[in-house]
């Protein structure tokens, strides 16, 4: 997806410019990561075979994608991937491929035919399509890959962005050594201690066993 491919030169441009590196960016531990080799195969399966295994295929990968970013959650823009997974496969599920709107195929400059005959995954928005708004809507004229993209692929782009741009700035969290106070310890230690009532001596107040000056 050529939507995709742009925001991540844009995301690496980004990190890169603001002092971020690869090398932080692949210091992330990530969990459970057997999940995602397994959604790509389930979905190759899916694709391949084709029929009502596609639209099954998707959603079980699109299950164990956000399975796999939930045990990653930790990390900035895992949500918004995947709830652009998900918009994907519910379209998908309910009317058994992604529709196409055609004027927003028009605005792109795509060609509708090459889309959709021959392509399973894909159908023309009709009467009976469910969610219209979940489907492929989004005009995205590019000069050399035109392409009309969902609300889902958009959070997608959107959240990898986020991903690799502010995973290349800022590393993953190391725990504070002992010992170091935090700022808010520092400005508490500042700040100087108030005396005590019972520390205050009146002058009138007489001394036990005195009197008063």
């Amino acid at each position: 997806m050529s939507l995709v491919v742009i925001v991540m030169v844009v995301a690496l441009a980004v990190g890169w410019l603001r002092g971020g590196s690869l090398d932080r960016l692949g210091s992330h531990p990530l969990r459970a990561r057997a999940l995602v080799v397994l959604a790509l195969l389930v979905q190759l399966v899916g694709t391949l075979v084709g029929g009502p295994l596609h639209p099954v295929g998707l959603a079980v990968s699109a299950a164990l994608v956000v399975a796999f970013l939930a045990r990653n959650r930790g990390l900035r823009g895992t949500g918004l991937v995947a709830l652009g997974l998900l918009a994907n496969a519910l379209v998908v599920g309910l009317n058994g491929a992604m529709p196409v709107r055609l004027e927003a195929a028009a605005r792109a400059g795509t060609g509708v035919q090459a889309l959709v005959l021959g392509d399973t995954r894909h159908e023309l928005e009709g009467p009976a399509t469910r969610l219209r708004l979940l489907g492929d809507v989004i005009p995205v004229p590019l000069p050399v890959r035109p392409e009309v993209v969902s609300v889902g692929d958009v959070l997608v782009a959107a959240g990898l962005g986020q991903l690799v741009a502010l995973g290349m700035v800022h590393g993953p969290g190391t725990p504070r050594p002992r010992g170091v106070p935090t700022p808010q310890g520092r400005q508490r230690r500042a700040l100087p201690a108030l005396p005590s009532w019972t520390s205050v001596a009146s002058p009138s107040a007489p001394r036990p066993g005195g009197r008063a000056s």
